[in-house]
């Protein structure tokens, strides 16, 4: 950005010069991306390295038993929805995104 010129804030429409938005409204999205941040599952342990060699060897999805699809990248699907710890399968995004509204559909019955 350039100094001294004022910009008009993303959040109030207000005119600053600190960014895209003005110090209250800055704060105010900090405090939202923390708690946000802080509803995440992180996963621990050797979770990145056992789900990049799920998706490097990956040949049949595990949900629709189809293999590659163009545009479908592989993702590595936890056997037990919500366990961090739970064996990784693969499947492809759009069958997974699809498994884990479901599931999430059920939890809140």
């Amino acid at each position: 950005m350039i100094r001294g010129v004022r910009r008009v804030c993303l959040g109030c429409g207000v005119l600053t010069a600190y960014g895209s938005r003005c110090e209250t409204c800055k704060a105010e999205q900090d405090r939202e991306i923390e708690a946000r941040r802080g509803e995440r599952q992180h996963y621990k342990g050797d979770y990145a390295k056992r789900a990049k060699q799920v998706r490097a060897t990956a040949e049949t999805c595990h949900i629709c038993g189809q293999g590659w699809k163009q545009g479908d990248p592989w993702q590595a699907d936890h056997l037990i929805e919500g366990d961090p710890e739970s064996p990784l399968l693969p499947a492809h995004r759009s069958c997974n995104i699809r498994k884990a509204q479901e599931f999430k559909k059920q939890k809140r019955k």
